[in-house]
């Protein structure tokens, strides 16, 4: 037996045992030893065949850094002898618990691996599952900051380690392959495995007719497009059909095109797609019949809102509200806004109300002149499905663009303004504390009917849309230019350009952070196949 042996904190470390078997003894040898606290030993008993054994020796880990005696006692039917030497216990070091990114920051849409190492029974990954210490494992595509949990069960208790990944925009547009089939006056929506929905319009495959029932799939994966189902009816984006994302993953179509079974003028019809349920599904008619141009929004119980738009009489405006209440799978009437309004928005607030702004109040849409563009604000309210006043924007606009900062307020810029008025530059802030606007700046190039998009770092990404015809001497005449807001400065500069910066292109929020940009029509109103994504 040595003199002294070394035994490492959650480590296990062996003494030879040995015996002299003179005069013929022949018994079974126990041996057993005196430890001390967090010290185990393994049964051990020699056979009568052998001299010698190993005692392994086994630490819990929780005794202290110390040199203890230990006593080994070997007793058999009729012997029983002693021995000692000195056990070295070193240190009582923590439990490894550590979770390590491979880099602390991606790209959008990039991944990396982390790698667990700990001490335990086992262990998982929030989001990604089981690990081994020391095994590298990788992470999905990352859309913005996230924070990965390791969790690790030691016999009752669970302890846990965090590590954060930055996800960082290279804040530029690269150019895709064309999809198959173009596009325009089409519509759009993310899905929840991460593709993409382009839908219906004037494509080229049928250039002389306005609406079709074309869908294709964007793949963020291979970064092409491929065919998609048909829908039920046939989409013309603006005068038609509004697709409304629901808070489930899922979308509304309400309306349908100029030459589907039903016209928008007619019964309003809509089709829902259920990320459970294969396909789409169709849910019945808008409760108010006969109103197009509408203003979709989703609302925080899963349903979505319908507002204003255009119907027949002397003034087209309307201030008609639907609600489609996903419980039932119907839509309901909920009373008239406080105003008329078409090309208004309508934002769906953290608390669970909606903002409704601006839009055009009255005279023939399109021209002739004059239009009268409304400044006024209200709150429509889904608990009561009630409309109440709130405070008013600094210009009247329409065909603006609106998007939910991270703080809870909401950015409102550009649009078409009140003749013979310039179209405004400025952009304003709604506060749904005090219920009043601000001003954030002016835009570097006046725009309307564009896309403002709520960036996965907090920005805001204004793109697309089209040059007020007042300016460009002709309707349908895109933007190439796009600028971006931080609401960590209240600053707008620059973003990269949008070449070919096609009018009416759809603009897509993807899951892995990065915004599609396909389709649209050139010069001649020709529909186009260009695809883009900004990253």
């Amino acid at each position: 037996m040595p003199a002294e042996l070394t035994l490492e904190a959650r480590r296990t470390a062996a003494v030879t045992v040995a015996i002299a078997r003179l005069d013929g003894f022949a018994d079974a040898v126990e041996v057993s030893a005196t430890l001390p606290a967090g010290i185990s030993a393994d049964s051990l008993v020699i056979p009568p065949s052998q001299s010698s054994g190993q005692l392994v020796l086994r630490s819990a880990g929780t005794e202290a850094a110390t040199r203890v005696p230990v006593t080994v006692t070997a007793t058999s039917a009729t012997h029983t002898s002693t021995a000692a030497f000195a056990l070295i216990l070193v240190g009582n070091a923590s439990p490894r618990l550590a979770l390590t990114p491979a880099t602390a920051a991606v790209f959008v849409g990039e991944r990396t691996s982390l790698t667990p190492v700990f001490d335990g029974d086992r262990a998982s990954i929030d989001g990604i599952g089981r690990v081994q210490s020391g095994v590298a494992v990788e992470t999905p595509p990352l859309s913005r900051a996230t924070t990965f949990t390791l969790r690790v069960d030691r016999g009752n208790a669970q302890v846990q380690a965090q590590t954060t990944v930055q996800a960082n925009y290279r804040n530029r547009i690269r150019a895709l392959d064309s999809a198959p089939v173009a596009q325009t006056n089409h519509v759009a929506a993310a899905l929840p495995d991460g593709t993409a929905i382009v839908m219906g319009g004037n494509t080229s495959e049928s250039s002389s007719v306005p609406d079709s029932t074309l869908t294709q799939i964007f793949d963020p994966a291979t970064e092409k497009f491929a065919r998609g189902p048909d829908l039920m009816f046939s989409a013309q984006a603006r005068l038609f059909t509004s697709v409304a994302p629901l808070v489930s993953g899922g979308f509304l179509l309400a309306g349908s095109g100029l030459n589907a079974p039903v016209g928008a003028l007619r019964s309003v019809v809509t089709q829902l797609f259920d990320p459970a349920v294969p396909g789409l599904t169709p849910v019945g008619d808008v409760a108010t019949r006969g109103i197009s141009t509408r203003t979709a929004t989703p609302l925080s119980d899963g349903g979505a809102l319908l507002t204003g738009g255009l119907a027949g009489g002397t003034n087209p405006v309307t201030d008609s509200a639907d609600r489609y209440v996903s419980a039932d799978q119907k839509w309901h009437a909920v009373g008239q806004m406080l105003h008329v309004r078409v090309g208004h928005t309508a934002t769906l607030l953290r608390d669970g109300r909606v903002l409704i702004a601006g839009g055009l109040t009255c005279c023939q849409v399109p021209n002739p002149s004059p239009e009268f563009y409304a400044s006024t604000a209200e709150i429509y309210d889904p608990a009561t499905d009630a409309f109440t006043e709130t405070g008013s924007m600094s210009a009247a606009r329409g065909d603006h663009a609106a998007a939910l900062l991270p703080d809870g307020r909401v950015l409102i810029s550009g649009g078409d303004g009140n003749d013979p008025a310039a179209p405004p530059l400025s952009t304003e802030l709604f506060d749904p504390a005090t219920g009043q606007f601000s001003s954030a700046g002016d835009l570097q190039a006046p725009r309307d009917s564009h896309s403002a998009v709520a960036l996965t770092d907090g920005r805001v990404l204004v793109i697309g849309g089209e040059v007020p015809p007042e300016l460009a001497g002709m309707v349908g005449v895109g933007v190439s230019a796009t600028e971006v807001f931080d609401p960590a400065t209240g600053r707008w500069s620059a973003g990269p350009a949008l070449d070919p910066a096609f009018y009416a292109a759809t603009v897509t929020m993807l899951s892995n952070g990065k915004v599609l940009v396909f389709g649209g029509q050139d010069a001649g109103g020709s529909p186009q196949a260009a695809a883009a994504l900004f990253e």
